[in-house]
């Protein structure tokens, strides 16, 4: 009977811990959106840097990395002056930032 309750004690951590890893990516990635959004890259930036390493631990690095290059093209597009390559840089920013929380719900998707 014991094993049946250390099973069952180690079933809730690991549900807690999935919970509280998707929650953390989902509160991340909307400050951050929240802060673009505002027409705060600069502060997004920010944010962004200082989340990587327990986005990290949390997420694929291919992710990530697409990520931050979209980060970099749109800094540099803002940079540059150039609207058009900026808003959709941005855009491209915005729906992957949006995407990571996905990565980390339980689907069908994910498992397979």
């Amino acid at each position: 009977m014991r094993r049946v309750w250390m099973a069952l004690a180690l079933l809730a951590l690991l549900l807690l811990g999935s919970w509280w890893s998707l929650r953390t990516v989902e509160r991340t990635t909307e400050a951050i959106v929240a802060e673009i959004e505002a027409g705060d890259l600069d502060a997004a930036h920010q944010r962004w840097d200082e989340a990587q390493v327990l986005l990290g631990s949390l997420l694929l690095h291919d992710e990530l990395d697409a990520a931050d290059r979209l980060f970099d093209r749109v800094l540099a597009a803002r940079d540059a002056g150039n609207g058009e390559d900026f808003a959709l840089d941005r855009t491209e920013l915005l729906s992957q930032l949006r995407h990571l929380p996905d990565l980390e719900r339980p689907s069908l998707i994910n498992l397979f």
